[in-house]
């Protein structure tokens, strides 16, 4: 783990240094994105600034408002299609001939976010994916094991090269391969770490006895890195992986503008360290409704706005991620380290508003795994029309363990309902069905359906 040179285990003080350093670049950084005519310096006079010698203080700087966000990236990447000839936005802020990498979201809603890098972009992010594999304790020289999506993902190519750059050796087959594939290839190479969702880990689990004769177990892996959607922050879903596996399991995020965070591996979970902070401002919260600042310190919960503090090709600048975080400053329980580690507590795209009660899905999916082996941990949020506003009650469609006889579900349905109106202020109606009904992913798993008019 990194101090960023910061030497003191007084939070506010932590806080206070990191904010100097943060401005201290932020400085440069607005001088840099107000040279953008086509985007950002258009975001700056909506918000009344003229100059950048406006922006005074990190306080003024968290008042503006959000300058980017998912829609507005991908309104950004048409208008630059039509006006440029290129997909990498209006907020292009290096010439397109020095972007020599490019990473996208995994395009779910038909239109791929473009991620684009320079040179010193990737440098820079291979020096804190890198930061993040020491954490995990990957050493160069080792064998590792890519299984996200390598088509789509950010976490794809980007992560790979990392890993070649770290000095690592990474076996890239990819979810793509599939199931059968990636064990086969898996046994074959001996990897110290692999890389996938944890619905990818649970697919494993599932198929190993039957795709290679043996448990995954017997893969001899040791260090599991997972992103992209909940589950290593439920103890249920640790406690299963890392039985089955016999490994290790890291919760991580990171490789988007700098960004790179992991947990540090206990039984409990206590967030994910931040090991960027020297190069990106990833979480300057603000309240969900009213875009407000929210005061940094232990126990704050908001929405992320992100920053990055010396990026170059399309930067993010005040991107409003949608990610509802809530952060921890002080010294993490587990491994004793100082700063400031952040919990994923849901997206704001996702909240349910179920008559006044605000509820996400994984919080929901945490109750359900919460009564594992009962349950496998598969659950579908069934709504009839598209969030935030749900008609009670909440349905929620859970699957039954693989070894709970069917006369059991309603009991287990019950227990569920009371269980989530203690914890969360909602009580859903909730069924269960048979083991393995609900469809599997290789990557991430979309926990919310929305019933389509017939």
């Amino acid at each position: 783990m990194h101090s960023f040179g910061i030497d003191t285990r007084d939070p506010g003080d932590y806080i206070a240094a990191l904010n100097d350093l943060r401005f201290a670049k932020l400085r440069r950084q607005i001088a840099y994105v107000f040279g953008n005519d086509d985007y950002y310096r258009l975001r700056f006079r909506e918000a009344g600034v003229t100059a950048p010698e406006d922006i005074r203080s990190l306080e003024d700087f968290r008042r503006l408002p959000a300058f980017l966000d998912k829609t507005r990236h991908r309104q950004s990447q048409e208008q630059s299609l039509e006006r440029y000839g290129h997909p990498f936005g209006l907020h292009l802020t290096a010439p397109l001939e020095q972007v020599v990498h490019v990473a996208a979201t995994s395009g779910t809603t038909g239109q791929p976010t473009f991620y684009a890098f320079t040179r010193k972009d990737l440098d820079i992010t291979h020096r804190m994916l890198g930061r993040l594999f020491q954490a995990a304790g990957i050493a160069p020289g080792d064998t590792t094991f890519h299984a996200f999506g390598l088509s789509l993902w950010l976490a794809g190519v980007t992560y790979v090269q990392a890993l070649e750059a770290y000095g690592a050796r990474p076996i890239a087959v990819g979810a793509e391969g599939g199931i059968p594939k990636i064990l086969r290839y898996i046994e074959y190479t001996r990897p110290r770490a692999l890389f996938a969702t944890p619905s990818l880990l649970h697919q494993l689990i599932e198929r190993a006895p039957g795709e290679i004769g043996k448990p995954v177990a017997a893969l001899g892996l040791e260090i599991l890195v997972c992103t992209g959607e909940p589950g290593v922050s439920m103890a249920p879903f640790r406690e299963k992986i890392t039985a089955a596996f016999g490994a290790r399991i890291y919760d991580v995020t990171g490789g988007a503008w700098h960004n790179a965070t992991i947990s540090c591996g206990g039984a409990a979970y206590h967030g994910m360290h931040y090991l960027a902070e020297d190069h990106c401002f990833r979480y300057d919260l603000v309240d969900p409704e009213t875009k407000a600042p929210i005061e940094i310190r232990d126990g704050a919960v908001g929405e992320a706005i992100h920053t990055a503090l010396d990026y170059e090709a399309a930067p993010a600048f005040r991107n409003a991620t949608g990610d509802i975080l809530k952060i921890h400053v002080g010294e993490c329980p587990h491994c004793g380290h100082f700063g400031t580690r952040m919990e994923i507590v849901g997206r704001a795209d996702d909240m349910l508003n179920v008559k006044g009660a605000k509820v996400y899905p994984a919080a929901i999916q945490e109750v359900v795994a919460g009564f594992q082996p009962a349950v496998s941990g598969q659950i579908r949020i069934r709504l009839s029309g598209p969030p935030p506003r749900v008609e009670p009650p909440l349905r929620v469609v859970v699957e039954a363990g693989e070894a709970t006889p069917q006369s059991q579900w309603d009991d287990v349905a019950r227990r569920i309902e009371q269980r989530t109106r203690e914890i969360l202020a909602i009580r859903p109606a909730v069924t269960v069905v048979p083991f393995g009904s609900l469809p599997r992913s290789d990557q991430k798993t979309k926990l919310i359906e929305i019933a389509t008019a017939e």
